[in-house]
């Protein structure tokens, strides 16, 4: 025997015995199988099993090992074509080195637990400061620094460090959050209700002055044209000379909002942050056509009614054009008035869209998409009634929660002083009390201390009261005991089983029921915690967690990080309203498998589809109207039920002007199988999409998988991507690749107004192999090759949820629980909603 065989062998058998004790030894195996291929020499893959020691303490190598038994269990090593292992070999190695695997983990859970010691993310600061200030407007996230990413989530300790800057921002937003909730008057706000007409708005009238046959703004009276304001005599409005006709009298529009065109009643700005009800009164038209060329203008004064409803959005404003989303409804072609009730910010004002018309985008020689020689379709806005502020007690509750019932005044300056009849006493009452609400675990005796102190050396210092006090709540709200999720290695403790829960499935602060139930312990009973579970779940609250969990998991947080390419895709081009129902039809997807406990294999295919209007045009599906999000039920045929159909889906793994099998599959990889793929080896260059239409995707794949160092990989990336090549850069349906350059042009008009030409190119081609040779023609095919392994789509559903709810990965030694998790399940067909009730049951998320 050769002295490296030798050697080999002397590893292999050390090998065996420091990783355990089985009838197909680690060392045996990986001699007869694996050290042919990966010892010294050779090192294939760059792996040398020869040199490769087993250490519980080093991630990497544990990591390696993982790997290792990964491969190995999924057939891909050792390779099927060059080396035959029986099943009872293989399951026997698995065995052996499984066992070392998990005594490894259980090892490290009994010193140092699961999960990392972690602070709050900032939605979670944010939502928590929400409700505990009893302030739901309030808008703090984007006031600190963007949280780390492990594991694809924002919930993992290792991920979210804490540094001086970051603590600085915390500091900053917690003194905002403050001083907002403080009273800016010394009586209770009085809810006013005022309307706003659309007549007397200048950014809806500057746009009926220009010339006839140049404006973009239309007087009406009722459901025909306002031909006295139509002429140069410089009236508006009648105003309050006739209220009848003043309530009928509105301006028109073809077209959505965007520069120059940009209606809003810049009238109304809210007093005060708070809750609003907006009303809005309007109705849809039918303008007829200019005679001659110009086809295509609106003729003023030939309006009637509208032929149909028009989904309208209304959005809050703050100077320059910073918008928020309040909500959609649909205008019909009666006068009718929509109600919204809104949390707005203090001097925000409100800007209505409507969503389905082109967005007038410079320069002015746009043409609606929608005339036609008959005329073109568009609404009327006659007026805004806003009432409020709808302040429910007074004094509020965070004034209640700061300062209890001490007086207070406000200067002349709008600055809040409350008085104290004994600082020294107050401050510590006050304090103790803010805590033992604030931290959601008992108060350390230090803390208390810690913070009266700090407020006394405030006022030594010469700062009043009111200044002293909201110094010492500032620093508690950046304080470890608050801004942190304590939790001590082995069960968690009541308190920490109600904030894992809370944070799970609300992303904020426990409840009252909640923090009761902690003190009484009776969260520690299976029965009032799987309870206590679907009480949060059919809370409205449990969309924060809808929110976050996709956000992460899906990337939905990226639906707006690119627009797509006004050359190629100028249908798309500028339609939030697109977007926004795309996001909307995941997060209600997703509700509707929790709330009605659907197997998880909808996550792969469903017969259904959440969706609107909007949608379904986009998604050739004829019978749906109006702008809500609505379940509607698919044909057999169908290519759009479940995730991987989706719009929001479809545009977060593509650029906006190509799509890239290579990223779709890395997405369906890691977010659908939970089949992590590692990263490109370094100084090899990406696959770009070709834009002329001279070569397809697929060939230049095909020539990159000619690399021995890439096929290992693209094997298993790529053939998802192609099931996903029959969908655009914004999910739409598609035969043949759009491209840029010569040839036949399909001319179009964008939703920007302006006219886009783009060519066709070579046919799409949505099939594909699998690695282990099953082949599919689409993604129908493909589906039903998934759906072939429904426990494995539960599977990662369920160690995503697992990573979301207690900010800790599913690592090797957690493995056995998850498919116990599995096991419980599976009698309903891996229901989603007994998924998360077994996960919060679990031992994963009891323990730290």
């Amino acid at each position: 025997m050769s002295a490296p065989v030798i050697r080999i062998a002397l590893f292999l058998l050390t090998a065996a015995a420091a990783l355990a004790q089985a009838p197909v030894p680690v060392g045996t195996f990986i001699a007869g199988n694996c050290a042919g291929c990966h010892n010294a020499k050779v090192k294939q893959g760059n792996l040398d099993l020869t040199s490769l020691r087993f250490s519980t303490t080093n991630a990497e190598n544990f990591a390696r090992w993982v790997k290792i038994h990964d491969r190995v269990r999924d057939g891909e090593m050792p390779p099927p074509k060059t080396v035959s292992v029986g099943k009872a070999l293989r399951e026997g190695f698995l065995a052996s080195l499984s066992t070392a695997l998990v005594a490894a983990d259980k090892a490290r859970y009994a010193t140092q637990g699961r999960s990392t010691l972690r602070r709050m993310n900032r939605y979670e600061y944010e939502n928590t400061l929400r409700d505990l200030l009893g302030a739901p407007w309030l808008q703090v996230k984007e006031m600190l620094p963007e949280d780390g990413e492990a594991h694809r989530f924002n919930k993992v300790g290792d991920a979210l460090d804490v540094s001086h800057v970051q603590m600085s921002q915390y500091l900053a937003a917690a003194d905002y959050a403050l001083r907002e909730v403080l009273p800016r008057s010394a009586q209770r706000p009085t809810a006013a209700t005022n309307r706003y007409y659309a007549r007397d708005q200048g950014s809806f009238v500057n746009k009926i002055a220009p010339p006839f046959n140049e404006r973009n703004a239309f007087a009406v009276v009722g459901q025909a044209a306002d031909i006295e304001a139509l002429k140069k005599t410089g009236r508006k409005t009648v105003g309050a000379a006739n209220p009848e006709v003043r309530e009928q009298e509105g301006v028109g529009l073809v077209c959505s909002a965007y520069e120059p065109v940009e209606p809003r009643f810049n009238q109304f700005t809210a007093p005060m942050a708070g809750r609003y009800k907006v009303r809005l009164k309007a109705h849809t038209m039918w303008m007829g056509a200019l005679k001659g060329p110009k086809w295509w203008k609106p003729d003023p004064e030939n309006i009637s009614k509208g032929h149909r409803d028009e989904p309208v959005t209304l959005y809050s404003e703050t100077p320059p054009r910073q918008t928020r989303r309040l909500g959609s409804f649909d205008v019909h072609p009666e006068p009718s008035v929509a109600e919204l009730e809104v949390e707005l910010l203090k001097g925000e004002s409100i800007r209505p869209d409507a969503t389905r018309f082109f967005r007038s985008r410079p320069p002015g020689d746009w043409r609606n998409p929608h005339a036609t020689p008959e005329g073109q379709p568009g609404i009327v806005y006659q007026w805004l009634e806003v009432e409020g502020p709808l302040v429910d007690e007074w004094p509020t509750k965070g004034q209640r929660l700061l300062f209890a019932d001490l007086p207070y005044k406000v200067n002349p300056a709008g600055v809040t002083e409350f008085q104290a009849t004994d600082p020294a006493v107050d401050s510590r009452r006050l304090l103790t009390a803010f805590m033992a609400r604030a931290y959601r675990h008992p108060v350390p005796p230090g803390d208390v201390a810690r913070f009266t102190g700090l407020a006394k050396k405030a006022m030594a210092e010469g700062f009043s009261f009111t200044e002293a006090m909201l110094s010492a709540y500032s620093g508690i709200l950046c304080s470890p005991g608050f801004v942190t999720l304590p939790e001590t290695p082995g069960r968690l403790d009541s308190y920490a089983i109600a904030s894992r829960l809370s944070y799970f499935l609300w992303n904020t602060e426990p409840d009252p029921r909640l923090r009761k139930l902690a003190v009484s312990g009776q969260l520690r009973s299976p029965e009032v915690l799987r309870a206590q579970a679907r009480r949060l779940l059919d809370d409205p609250k449990s969309q924060q967690f809808v929110s976050a969990f996709l956000d992460y998991w899906l990337d939905l947080r990226k639906l707006n990080i690119n627009s797509p390419d006004g050359t190629l895709y100028g249908d798309y081009y500028l339609d939030d309203f697109l977007v926004e129902s795309a996001g909307d039809e995941t997060r209600a997807f997703f509700t509707e498998l929790v709330r009605k406990n659907l197997p998880a294999r909808h996550v792969v295919a469903s017969d259904f589809a959440m969706i609107n209007e909007r949608l379904a045009a986009q998604y050739g599906i004829e019978g749906v109207d109006g702008a809500a999000i609505r379940r509607v039920p698919l044909q057999a045929e169908s290519v759009r039920g479940g995730l991987l159909g989706q719009a929001s889906v479809l545009k977060v793994t593509a650029n906006g002007t190509t799509t890239s099998p290579v990223l779709r599959g890395v997405w369906i990889n890691e977010r659908i199988l939970g089949r992590p793929v590692p990263p490109p080896p370094p100084g090899v260059p990406a696959v770009e999409p070709d834009t002329r239409g001279t070569t397809t995707i697929r060939e230049q794949l095909a020539k990159h998988r000619d690399q021995v160092v890439c096929n290992s990989c693209h094997s298993r990336i790529d053939p998802p991507g192609f099931a996903l090549e029959s969908f655009d850069v914004a999910g739409g349906f598609r035969d043949k690749y759009r491209v840029q350059g010569d040839g036949p042009k399909a001319p179009g008009i964008g939703k920007g107004g302006h006219f886009f030409e783009f060519g066709y190119g070579p046919s799409v081609d949505a099939s594909g192999t699998l690695p282990d040779g099953r082949k599919f023609s689409g993604l129908q095919d493909f589906r039903k090759l998934l759906l072939a392994d429904e426990r494995q789509i539960a599977r990662n559903l369920a160690s995503q949820l697992v990573t979301y709810a207690t900010g800790a990965p599913v690592r090797f030694g957690d493995r056995p629980q998850v498919e116990a998790i599995l096991d419980r399940t599976r009698n309903n067909q891996f229901g989603v909603g007994s998924i998360i009730e077994a996960i919060v049951e679990s031992d994963l998320f009891l323990m730290k």
